[in-house]
């Protein structure tokens, strides 16, 4: 607020979270809750939680894991994304692939709505 007022640029808001907790310590319910805030904030155009697995993401020859997550990022985009147990895909040439196009991805402008 003191930033608008002084006619400054306003800091951006980088809507990437991260919910870590033991099994069934409320973390999608947290991000429902998110989504659902971000949308009503007009931050997200839908909301919705797309919820994931490591395994979703995986290929079995080269490029096809890099595929399958420009899919999915499509697929989540103005929503919500989840990847449960995502520490499986710091495992292994296709995980890292993985790991790559999503921060990649996401990464872009602040406004971005996906």
């Amino acid at each position: 607020y003191k930033r608008e007022t002084a006619g400054e640029e306003p800091n951006p808001v980088l809507l990437n979270r991260l919910f870590l907790g033991n099994p069934g310590t409320g973390k999608t319910t947290c991000a429902e809750i998110y989504g659902r805030m971000l949308k009503h904030l007009g931050c997200l155009s839908d909301g919705a939680v797309v919820l994931k697995t490591a395994g979703d993401f995986g290929g079995s020859v080269v490029g096809e894991a890099q595929k399958t997550a420009l899919a999915i990022l499509a697929g989540a985009q103005g929503k919500v994304l989840v990847i449960d147990e995502a520490y499986a895909l710091d495992d292994g040439v296709y995980g890292k692939q993985v790991l790559n196009t999503i921060v990649e991805k996401v990464s872009g402008s602040a406004h971005d709505d996906g």
